[in-house]
Parts: C-alpha cells; structure tokens; sequence
C-alpha cells in the first residue's frame, strides 16, 4: 500500500508513462506478462462481469502474421487515399498501424463482450421504456470496463520497466486478427497492444491543462 505522503511521487511516476513503439529484441518473461495480465483483471467491472479476455502472442510467427495482416490493410487504405486529394495530408502515417507489432517482442489483445442490459429488461417487464433511461448499456459499460483492464495493464507494465502502446490502428485489420487467434462472437476486439522494453526514451506528450479538462463544483452557484 502506498503511504499518502508519498501520493505526489506516485502521480509524478504516472506522469512518466509513455506509449512506447520501438522496442528491442529481448523478449518479455512469460511470468512478466502473466503479472500484466494480474493487474489487468484487478481493474473494477460492471456488476463485476469481468467482461474480458486477453491474447497474450509472445510466438514470433504468430506477431509477424498479426503485424503483416495490418500492414496490408494499411497499405491498401493509402493506395485509396491516394486517389483522393488528402495524400499528401495522409503521407506514411498509415505505419504507425503496424510498426510497433512488427518490432514488439509480445503483443496482447484485450478482448470484451456485452452483457444483457438488466435494468432496461427489468423497466420493459413492468411496461416502461427503457429508451427513457440512460442504463447501463448507454455507457457501454462492458467496453469501458475492458478499458479499465486495459490501463491497468498498462500501468503494470511500466512498473515492470516495459514499453507498452494500445493502438487502435490494428482494428483495420480486425477480421484477419480475430481469425488468426480464435476470436469469436461474442467477444470482440479492443486494439492491440505492443510490448517489449523500450529500445528510446520517449519524449513527454503535450498534456491539456487542468482547467481544460475539469469543471469545479464547490459551491452551490451552479444551481
């Protein structure tokens, strides 16, 4: 347990995680990513349905299948955009989508699936709408709980010293991915997350103010 005193070191040490793309080539301990794993279904869940399930690909072959699949997809989005007149806008951006799978040493893909919305079955039995509540399923409470798995992970892994990048640019090549690893409905695909330890350091990300990203309530004015 962390001592409150030592609460503005903390926040200070998740100020210093980074999404990390170039790694090298030593690989991840499985025992490591198993703690990774640990930390993730540590994370809070709807009703505690624990909606997810992790990909843990440390197989080189398997990586490159993954990472090839997406460069395809990405190479035949910018052969269409090129037709376009937003080439020069798009460039080589599309690399980012499979660059940090094809050098990462493990790529984990976090998994969800939804739950039927109890609530609103629930007011429908009585006769009521559920269209006139924001229940559950108006947050899509299974995703943002495999979200919250999916940081956690994310903190596990710095504090392990690994480089870590969820990337949605996988989700392009979705279908080939949730083939080649046995995904089926009805579990789905949340990105992709490249692994390994960190090759560079990462510069710090430009962060919006607070006072950009929070409305203060300390009185009663508001009302």
């Amino acid at each position: 347990m962390i001592d409150p005193s030592d609460a503005p070191a903390f926040l200070a040490w998740l100020q210093a995680r980074r999404s990390t793309r170039v790694f090298t080539d030593a690989p991840v301990p499985r025992a490591v990513l198993a703690r990774l794993i640990e930390a993730a279904i540590s994370a809070p869940s709807n009703t505690n349905r624990q909606p997810w399930r992790f990909a843990v690909v440390r197989a080189p072959a398997l990586r490159t299948r993954i990472a090839e699949a997406v460069r395809a997809k990405a190479d035949e989005i910018k052969a269409i955009i090129a037709r376009g007149h937003h080439a020069e806008d798009y460039g080589s951006y599309g690399d980012f989508f499979h660059e940090p799978l094809a050098n990462a040493t493990a790529i984990i893909v976090p998994q969800y699936r939804s739950y039927p919305d109890l609530i609103a079955n629930f007011i429908a039995s009585g006769g009521g709408d559920p269209a006139q509540y924001a229940t559950a399923s108006a947050m899509q409470a299974e995703l943002c709980s495999t979200c919250a798995a999916v940081m956690t992970l994310l903190t596990q892994a710095h504090a392990e010293g690994l480089g870590a990048c969820w990337m949605a640019g996988p989700m392009i090549a979705r279908d080939e991915i949730q083939r080649t690893l046995g995904i089926e409905a009805p579990w789905q695909m949340v990105g992709a997350v490249a692994l390994g330890y960190p090759a560079t350091a990462s510069a710090a990300p430009p962060r919006k103010p607070i006072d950009r990203v929070a409305t203060w309530f300390e009185d009663d004015t508001h009302e």
